[in-house]
């Protein structure tokens, strides 16, 4: 495949920056304002905070350019001869003038964005905002004239770069065009072999104006490419939460044998699931209810893209192409996981992907249909690219189902574990499921709600069907035990059989009560116990789940409650009751003084691998499967022990046990004296502590240092504001931690998560006072600055403010301080950052200062430290 030509994507950049400033400055560019009257104006500040972020983002194109890399490259070795063409060269110098030229554009922004107040007219284009008092109309008139020179020479330079690469490559004999059939082009890959194409044909050279002037419509078709690519992009990235698989991905496969029911006979008749799946009767809903631990999430995700379904929705698709996308709500999860809003990005998400990347092979102006809104704002200001709302969404939604060309499958489970919007989502579905090309099959309790909303609809209540396959699973798990091989030679079996039948039967279709029942049983045999014996602790069960849970923990010793208790209270103290496994692992053992001493190294295979087994053991035999470890990465790519996450068996236990604290009261250390912050924090240094290094970081797959240190930096403050005692050494620990492994040269500095934009010294991290001062740790500063090197001062003090105008008043921050990956809420961080920095920042300047004499030094409070 032919590589792209280096000038082509430093001239794209420029163009793009150069194109969106003069649309910024033109009279008759006016913001988009949506003109549903559901939607609000667009603010004033707000627009213009758009531009801003999208004047930094194309410079950021600027300085990420494969020629500007080159070019640094170059000039760092030091080599002679090693010279640029005379097209790169210039367009080099072009780049420089760019930014010198759209620089000042951006500080004339934000200072009208300053001058601005709430209640001010809304301006009609941003030229109105800049000539009110910031710029005047001859500033504005001079910077518009010398950004057109800067596009004509732009595209002259790349026409000579274009025209010198087609010259080598007649010489050498090397292909120039990317071959179409070599599957699917990226855009610039199209765009660069028509521009070679038409270059050839017309034979186009750099020093006729008028052929410049025809390149350059060329030249604004590659814009409009560059604009739509990354409008799509941007699109997915807002759909997509790293969450967003973990659910589906993490729900057990069926017993061995079970569910066989489904795609039998019975399945087949009237009324059945697979007869649904085939139906044309206009029946839109499809509902899966039962007691709770029935398994109706397990028979979603059996389900779910399952290919034994695959000729019954082919025999009612017909020649339509089919969509099939799926969401499983979960309590356990983060608030997107258990969202109306995390449902509509997933399935739009799954949708649009299946689109546009699969056979369909459909073209991404799809995505601005569906957004259209939001594709204006973006093509007016750079805008539309705020979150999601749940009614754009919805609109969305709406929308994508309205094209009858199609047929589209939902699969949605546990709708009564939904946070919010109840109403108005089940408003959306039961509209959405009166179009014959719409299905969806529903799963959830039977809630009023729900009952009210699909009793007459087609339904399976799952606990009716069960039975058979309890039975089987409960006589598998007694004919695996080993515990029971010494009694079976003094029995002929029937008493075994009576037991199987007895925890059946208790179970009333119930899987989860088998489940545990049966560990029960099994994990509690004894020396000297027999089958008798057995009988009659099967026969003391109780007959509900939640009378079984009280059972299990009555009959549980003390020392196989304490972890029970513990583990408990670890998840609840969580924002996403599904930590890794390692993590878990540390908060359970973890002692401080120890964590704080610890190495920063990987952890051997051997470290990592007891620790799994053991808390894997824990689970099983001390917990009675209370709790489970499941993997969160797809099928293909199990194996990575950082997908390894635990949770609750069920979210019934975890009901259960936040409303019966008192059945953990003998535990030897109750979760009242267990401090569940010290032992997070912990857990989050050890996660710091112990990151394997990558060798392959790039920009868009960073080293991960920030979601820990985030949690770590989190996990200080509530620390903090229990004991009023400010964590100083974990701080230092946390901090030094992410800075070390930030400056490794296996990970280059851009190559992190951390808070920076590397692309100017004044924004690249090089110090744990940076990041202390971006995000405004006072208290932290108050103790640190005394000590300080001045120099590293110096550069927190302009990181700080530099770092704070990138990020802008619209939010910016949020990229680092918005909620973390699996729920992890960044609350104190949030508040930290918003405290007035008046005091702190004259405490910085003042210890920045080489010559302090006559300098009166501000009072920043000096909290007393651990």
């Amino acid at each position: 495949m032919v590589r792209p030509i280096p000038a082509v994507g430093l001239a794209s950049a420029l163009v793009q920056i150069i194109d969106f400033s003069i649309n910024a400055l033109r009279k008759d560019h006016p913001i988009f304002q949506p003109s549903d009257a559901s939607t609000p104006p667009v603010e004033n500040a707000a627009f213009l905070q758009n531009l801003i972020d999208n004047l930094y983002r194309l410079t950021d194109l600027i300085d990420q350019s494969e020629l500007k890399k080159l070019q640094q490259e170059k000039t760092a070795a030091k080599v002679k001869g090693a010279k640029l063409s005379e097209a790169a060269t210039q367009l080099i110098k072009l780049s420089d003038l760019t930014k010198e030229t759209t620089h000042p554009l951006i500080d004339a922004l934000i200072a009208a964005q300053a001058k601005g107040s709430f209640g001010d007219p809304k301006w009609g284009t941003a030229r109105e905002a800049l000539t009110n008092g910031v710029w005047k109309n001859s500033e504005v008139k001079s910077v518009k004239k010398k950004l057109r020179t800067l596009r004509r020479e732009v595209e002259t330079a790349l026409l000579l770069a274009m025209r010198q690469y087609l010259d080598q490559s007649a010489e050498s004999g090397l292909p120039v065009f990317t071959a179409e059939d070599s599957g699917r082009l990226h855009h610039w890959e199209k765009w660069q072999n028509a521009a070679l194409d038409a270059i050839h044909s017309h034979d186009w050279k750099s020093s006729k104006k008028k052929n410049v002037e025809e390149f350059s419509k060329i030249v604004d078709e590659l814009v409009v490419a560059e604009n739509e690519v990354f409008f799509s992009e941007s699109i997915f990235k807002l759909l997509w939460f790293e969450e967003l698989d973990e659910r589906v991905n993490g729900i057990p496969a069926p017993a061995t044998g079970s569910l066989g029911f489904v795609f039998g006979e019975r399945g087949a008749h009237v009324g059945g699931l697979l007869e649904w799946f085939a139906s044309s009767r206009g029946e839109g809903v499809y509902w899966v209810t039962g007691k709770p631990g029935s398994g109706k999430t397990t028979l979603m995700k059996h389900l779910f893209r399952n290919p034994r379904t695959f000729s019954s929705l082919e025999a009612w698709s017909g020649h339509s192409p089919g969509i099939t996308s799926g969401y499983f709500f979960w309590n356990a999860g983060s608030a997107l996981q258990n969202s109306p809003i995390g449902l509509l990005r997933t399935i739009l998400y799954e949708s649009l992907q299946d689109m546009i990347f699969g056979p369909l092979n459909q073209d991404q102006i799809v995505i601005q249909w569906l957004f259209s809104t939001r594709w204006r704002q973006f093509t007016s200001y750079g805008g539309g690219l705020e979150d999601f709302t749940f009614a754009g969404l919805r609109t969305a939604f709406n929308l994508m189902v309205s094209d009858v060309s199609k047929k589209f499958l939902f699969m949605l489970d546990g709708l009564d574990e939904m946070d919010a919007y109840p109403t108005e989502l089940m408003d959306m579905i039961l509209t959405a499921a009166k179009k014959d090309h719409v299905k969806f099959c529903l799963s959830s309790r039977a809630n009023p709600m729900f009952h009210s909303a699909f009793e007459a609809r087609p339904k399976l209540v799952l606990d009716e069907w069960t039975s058979a396959d309890i039975h089987a699973h409960v006589n598998t798990r007694f004919n695996l035990e080993t515990k029971l091989e010494r009694l079976r030679g003094k029995m002929d079996g029937l008493e075994e059989a009576n037991i199987v039948s007895t925890v059946a039967e208790k179970a009333g279709g119930v899987f989860l009560f088998a489940v545990l029942a049966t560990t029960f049983l099994l994990e509690g045999l004894k020396e000297g116990d027999d089958f008798l014996i057995l009988k009659d602790r099967a026969d003391a069960l109780p007959h509900h789940l939640d009378d079984l849970l009280a059972h299990i923990l009555a009959h549980l010793d003390d020392a196989d409650l304490e972890p029970v208790s513990k583990i408990h209270a670890l998840l609840q103290s969580q924002a996403h009751a599904a930590p890794d496994l390692l993590q878990l692992s540390f908060a359970l053992t973890a002692e401080s003084a120890a964590t704080l001493a610890a190495d920063v190294r990987p952890l051997k295979p051997t470290e990592t691998s007891k620790r799994i087994e053991d808390l894997r053991a824990l689970f099983e035999h001390q917990c009675i499967n209370l709790f489970e470890v499941f993997d969160a990465a797809p099928p293909t790519q199990t194996g990575d022990v950082t997908n390894l996450k635990a949770t609750y068996s069920h979210r019934s236990i975890s009901a259960y046990l936040s409303t019966h604290a008192d059945a953990l009261t003998r535990a030897p250390q109750p979760s009242s004296t267990f401090n569940t912050t010290q032992q997070w924090a912990n857990a989050h240094l050890w996660a710091l502590k112990t990151l394997a290094p990558s060798t392959t970081a790039t920009d868009t797959a960073p080293l991960p240092l920030w979601r820990p240190l985030a949690s770590a930096l989190e996990a200080s403050l509530a620390l903090y504001a229990a004991s009023k005692r400010l964590p100083l050494s974990y701080l230092d620990a946390a901090l030094s931690t992410a800075l070390f492994q930030h400056l490794q040269p296996a990970t280059s500095s851009s190559s992190s998560d951390l808070p920076q934009y590397p692309a100017t010294p004044a924004t690249t991290l090089t110090s744990t006072l940076d990041l202390a001062a971006f995000l405004n740790l006072q208290a932290y500063l108050a103790v640190k600055l005394k000590t300080a090197d001045r120099k590293d001062v110096r550069h927190a003090v302009d990181f700080a403010r530099e770092m704070r105008k990138r990020v802008g008043a619209g939010g910016g921050e949020e990229r680092w301080l918005g909620p973390g990956g699996e729920g992890a809420e960044r609350e104190r961080l949030k508040a930290e950052f918003g405290k007035v920095r008046g005091e702190v920042e004259g405490l910085m300047e003042y210890y920045a200062k080489a010559v302090r004499f006559g300098s009166a030094k501000p009072h920043v409070e000096v909290p007393e430290c651990d």
